[in-house]
């Protein structure tokens, strides 16, 4: 195995990468957060994403394979699927549909994999923050927590984009990646306190969170991360639902890490790493 480095923002490196390469899995992206202008997403998103496909269709690489979001749907209906019109509300939904797009306009055979909420071993940005605020009992369910999310544990990600890379069916086809069945944001944290061995987290009121989404915002002027948000607390409270059909059908794909198990093994790992105790 031979590792070249480069960057989006440099073509020239994107082409000597992509020399000789048969098919290409497009991961790199930039995630969403308050303190990250658009100008900057869009950069990296969208502007990273056309400079990659433009080096790749140089090279004449076979096969390029866009790893995008369901974020690029915006907020969808309950049990959304690849038939959805596309809605991109914030500014990270909109990057990953633009980038959607400079895709689909190229002359590639390309496929696109619309990841649902990943979590799992390796993920140590928002899912190990979570975790840990679990553990330590500083977590709370915005709302009922009754709301539907898609989420898909590292493994069956990783065999959905394996096999929509290797498929003739899915070239110029787009597929939604997830476990199979959704779940309750109240089993999803329920699990993940039972396998830490802690306390469930108590719910609040949808309002009082927004009123200290609203305080966080002002502390941001004194240096305070901003640790809530509008976009956080409507993402924990909207129904996040998706139909993997299409994937099942066409690829085969046959998601086989239980939620339970998923959990099990992503503390582990980060008990592991030292990010739980």
């Amino acid at each position: 195995m031979e590792i070249l480095y480069g960057s989006l923002d440099d073509i020239n490196s994107l082409v000597e990468a992509t020399k000789g390469i048969k098919i290409v899995y497009h991961l790199a992206a930039m995630l969403g957060s308050p303190e990250i202008a658009y100008k900057q997403l869009y950069n990296v998103n969208v502007k990273g994403t056309e400079n990659l496909v433009k080096a790749c269709t140089k090279n004449r690489v076979k096969r390029f394979v866009l790893i995008s979001s369901v974020a690029a749907m915006g907020p969808a209906k309950h049990m959304a699927d690849e038939k959805t019109k596309c809605n991109p509300k914030t500014d990270y939904d909109k990057t990953k549909y633009f980038s959607e797009l400079a895709v689909k306009k190229s002359k590639l055979d390309w496929t696109i994999v619309r990841p649902t909420m990943v979590y799992g071993p390796g993920e140590i940005r928002n899912k190990a923050k979570m975790f840990r605020l679990i553990q330590k009992g500083f977590f709370a369910i915005i709302g009922n927590g009754k709301n539907l999310m898609s989420l898909v544990y590292i493994d069956n990600l990783i065999q959905g984009i394996i096999l929509a890379g290797e498929s003739k069916k899915s070239i110029r086809q787009t597929y939604i990646i997830s476990d199979k069945n959704p779940y309750t944001m109240n089993k999803f944290i329920k699990t993940i306190a039972q396998q830490e061995k802690v306390r469930i987290p108590f719910h609040i009121p949808v309002l009082l969170a927004y009123l200290g989404a609203f305080c966080f915002r002002l502390l941001k002027f004194v240096g305070v991360p901003q640790l809530l948000s509008v976009d956080r607390i409507r993402n924990m409270t909207m129904n996040h639902s998706f139909n993997v059909s299409k994937a099942i059908n066409e690829l085969g794909y046959k998601p086989k890490i239980s939620l339970e198990e998923g959990i099990k093994r992503t503390v582990q790992w980060y008990k592991e790493k030292g990010i739980l105790k």
